[in-house]
């Protein structure tokens, strides 16, 4: 698992693309108690290099970009709120990043509960999946809100938009993300309703 372990570079996408897999490997082997001092100090040294890094793609007035240059982009901030709760777990993260990250989330959430799309950044893969696609945003923003704690009206709002919304959806991705947004905001029953909504579609060989 150590071998696991890399030096973030580049933008905030590939300084992430190391410094996630460090964090969930460090809690697995903390939690496993399979670390040992030398590999633990090496995996801190390397999530302190990535935190660092990240913390520079902050847009001045709050949000996350690629390269920090205004406007920021909102599935991009969320995935980094993620990262950022996960990295708490591990290293000492501190509190005003997620906090002020939450919030800038929130003063982008439309009366509806819903957030649209951001245009521009780098479009591809997820993000370019997300264009256009209002439903599927929401429910991954507010799953990133629901992970780091957050359990608020304004996070409810975003949640009774999914279900106003979702009746008829039939992309699986997007109805995983929302059963997601529901089971780390622990409401099970409307959590348990999309995997059933997923259950549903599978395919069997």
């Amino acid at each position: 698992l150590d071998g696991i372990f890399q030096m973030p570079y580049g933008c905030f996408e590939q300084t992430s693309s190391a410094t996630y897999p460090n964090i969930l490997v460090l809690d697995y082997m903390r939690r496993n108690k399979q670390i040992k001092p030398e590999i633990e100090m090496k995996a801190l040294n390397f999530i302190n290099i990535g935190y660092q890094r990240l913390l520079s793609y902050e847009v001045k007035g709050g949000g996350f970009e690629w390269f920090g240059k205004a406007p920021a982009h909102n599935v991009l901030t969320a995935y980094g709120l993620m990262e950022f709760s996960d990295m708490a777990k591990v290293y000492d993260v501190d509190p005003k990043v997620i906090e002020r990250t939450r919030n800038w989330l929130y003063s982008k959430q439309k009366g509806d509960g819903s957030w649209p799309p951001d245009q521009g950044g780098i479009a591809e893969g997820a993000i370019n999946a997300f264009q256009g696609a209002t439903l599927r945003t929401t429910a991954y923003i507010a799953w990133a809100l629901a992970e780091s704690g957050q359990s608020d009206r304004q996070l409810n709002k975003a949640l009774d938009y999914i279900i106003r919304k979702s009746d008829g959806e039939d992309d699986n991705y997007t109805l995983a993300l929302c059963a997601n947004a529901f089971a780390a905001a622990k409401r099970n029953d409307e959590a348990r309703d999309f995997i059933n909504r997923l259950l549903a579609t599978k395919e069997e060989e």
